[in-house]
Parts: structure tokens; sequence; C-alpha cells
């Protein structure tokens, strides 16, 4: 007999606490200032938009002093269309009613534009829940470090079309409703580093028709929306590298899926999930739907609703190709560690996988740890029918290479 089981799948769970990630050897290099350097300092005595020239972080005198706020015109477009520009922020908080454009002009790496907590200082960036984009980025060479960012009416941070971005080490808070941090317009050669997310209404990172990112290190935790995602790569994105972040309470990641019409055959093209840890997931820790030649490997999955599935147009909906996209292919999903998949609406526990068979071509599953809770209780779900591992390896031969376990055995304990 079939068995419907629902895309959602519902877990409860607590908070757990998690350590942010700290600098590494791969972390940024001290920011310098230079000719080009300002400062913005709401908490400093004297600070003022119009008596000082904002290059000293202190109230020196003589107008060699901070800035105050974004208020003022020229202090709002101190970044827009600019070239080896560093705008550091200092303690406060500082509301961005109508948003904050940071332009980058240059065309080499010595041209970076950088805006940047001063020494570490706690710079906050208030959109008022007004500002539909509270920070957009264009052009190329540009730095975003050490900031917070909330109340955005919709994206706390857009990248949109640009090239050669970082953004690392900033805080991005509670948004409106949509994504966290928003990349589309064919932005390209970007890496998100070391931050946190919290409190996103859609998806903490949402990827749409882009190219070249690097997702790493990042701690992205709690979401504020019931049927929010950690991150959603989609419409034709490639290239993309997500590898040693920290997922907990909070859905999963998403690989293609539905959406706007773009030129692609598939939703995602080479697409890296590795090495992640996944704590407290609603639903599928995974999913792909219209993916070319993407991988899921040597991730930690602990409490999640399930493991792995893919999707089709009879699964999740027609998305955005010309005439249907392309089912997924090449897809390979290897040495991941599943433990504690507590189920929920629609499914059973110890649900490891879910396919259609019009997603098995190329599929490569094999070397995973499926830890289950009791002797026999492991699942696999192949169009609409409940089966045990034996039956799963017939439909997917490259998976006898996995093992399923105890959750006592020694593999089951990371």
């Amino acid at each position: 007999m079939k068995v419907m089981l629902t895309r959602l799948l519902v877990l409860v769970a607590p908070l757990v606490s998690v350590a942010c990630h700290g600098n590494s050897a791969t972390g940024p290099a001290p920011i310098s200032a230079s000719g080009n350097t300002y400062y913005v300092a709401s908490e400093e005595s004297g600070a003022d938009n119009d008596k000082c020239n904002g290059q000293a972080p202190t109230n020196q005198g003589n107008g060699n002093c901070p800035f105050r706020d974004f208020s003022a015109t020229k202090t709002l477009h101190l970044l827009d269309n600019a070239k080896g520009v560093t705008l550091f922020v200092r303690r406060g908080v500082y509301a961005l009613p109508q948003g904050l454009t940071i332009n980058g002009a240059g065309s080499s790496e010595g041209d970076r534009v950088t805006i940047a907590a001063f020494q570490g200082e706690a710079a906050v960036f208030d959109g008022r829940s007004s500002s539909r984009e509270l920070i957009t980025v264009s052009g190329q060479y540009v730095s975003i470090q050490g900031l917070t960012f909330q109340n955005s009416a919709g994206y706390n941070v857009e990248v949109r079309g640009a090239r050669q971005i970082v953004i690392q080490q900033n805080r991005f808070l509670v948004n409106g409703a949509s994504d966290s941090l928003k990349g589309d317009g064919g932005a390209a050669d970007v890496s998100v580093r070391d931050n946190e997310f919290t409190q996103w209404d859609s998806q903490a990172i949402d990827l749409t028709a882009v190219s070249r990112w690097t997702i790493e290190r990042n701690r992205i935790h709690d979401s504020k929306g019931v049927d929010a995602n950690s991150i959603g790569m989609k419409l034709g994105s490639r290239d993309i590298t997500v590898v040693d972040n920290e997922i907990s309470n909070t859905q999963g990641i998403s690989m293609g899926g539905t959406g706007n019409a773009h030129p692609d055959s598939f939703e995602a093209y080479n697409l890296s999930v590795r090495n992640n840890t996944f704590l407290n997931i609603t639903g599928f820790a995974a999913e792909f739907y219209s993916c070319s030649n993407c991988q899921f490997q040597g991730n930690k999955i602990t409490a999640a609703g399930a493991g792995v599935r893919t999707f089709n147009t009879a699964t999740a909906g027609i998305s955005g190709c010309p005439g249907g996209c392309s089912p997924s292919q090449g897809i390979t999903v290897s040495s991941n560690q599943l433990r504690g998949l507590v189920g929920g609406h629609g499914g059973p526990p110890d649900l490891f996988w879910a396919i259609e068979p019009s997603e098995v071509s190329g599929l490569s599953s094999a070397n995973n740890t499926y830890c289950e809770a009791s002797s026999g209780s492991s699942r696999f779900y192949i169009a609409g029918v409940f089966v045990r591992f034996d039956e799963w390896v017939r439909t997917v031969p490259t998976d006898a290479s996995s093992s399923v376990a105890a959750r006592t055995d020694s593999r089951c304990s990371w």
C-alpha cells in the first residue's frame, strides 16, 4: 500500500546553545587606517555630521572628529560609488529607515571598499522595519565586517549583482518578511564566513541566479518563521560551497527548488554541501530539486525530522525552467552520519532517505552511517512506499557501502 509522505516534517525540540566560531587561520587580516578612512561614532562627544571631517575615531578638536550618524547625505553616501574607502563604525545603534547603499567602484583589491565595526565595538544597523533592504551591496571589491543588522522590512543585506564581496564576522538578527542575506542578479565571487544568523523570517541565506559563493563557518540557528529554511540555492545558481557551518533549530538546506522563471535547464549546478553539523532540524536536513552535479558529503545530522530527500514536479510543483526543469542528475550523498531522526507529520522516525524514481539518474549514495533507535526501525521511502535497507539498495545499489548501526554503536557517538 502506498503511503503519502508530506513535504514538511514537524519537529519540536529544545533550544540548544552552539558556540560561536572565532577567527581562524583563514580569517580576515587587520583593517588599517589610511587617508581614505572615515569614522562614525554616535556616542562620541563632539561627533558631528557637519562640523567634523570624519577622519578621527575621537574628538581631537579643530574639526578633526568623527561623523555622528547616517542621517546626513554625505555620511549616507560615503560608500556609494566609492573606491579604496574604509568606514569604521563605533559602538551605538544606527537607524537606517531608508537603507544604506554600498557600491564598490574599484577594479582591483587595492580599491576595496570596507565598512567595519571599530575595534570590535558593538555597532548595530537598525532598519526600524521600514527599509526593504537594510544594506544593498553592488559593484566590486566590498567587505562588510563585525557589524550587527536587524529590523529590515525585507533583506538585512542584499548582494545585488556584485562581485568580489566578503561578508564576515557579522550578526544577522531579526528581519521582516523575507530572507536575512539575499544574493541575486548574478552576484559572484562572494565569501560569507564566521557570521551568526538568527531570527530570520524565510531563509537565513537565499541565493538566486548567483555563482561562486563560499558559505563557511557560520552559525545559523533559531529561525523566526515556522517554515523558514537555513540556506536555499536555486534559479540557476551554480558553483556554491557550503562547508563547516553549524545549523540548528530550523529547517534544513534546499539545493534547487521551485521559483520564478529563468533560462536554465536545472535549478542549481555544482553545489557542494559538506562537513556541516545539523541539530534539531525541522523536516529533512537536505532536499534536492533539479540539481545537477550536487554533493552532500561528510555532514553530521542529529535530531532532524528526516535525512535526505529528492523532489520532482509531481511532489514539489513546476519550477522556473523553460518547459520545466530537468530531474536531478549526478547527485552524490556520501560519508554522512545520521542519528536520532524523530519523524513527524506523514513520516516515521528513522527515515533516512526519500526519493522518486525519476531522480535516481546518476545518484550515488555511499559510505553513510544510518543510526537507528532500535533494531529494524530504519526506513527508506521510494515512490510512496516505506522500505527496509535491503530493499533500498536494490534501487540505489551504491548505498550498499553504507551501514545501518545501532544508536549505541561507536559509529553513532560523535
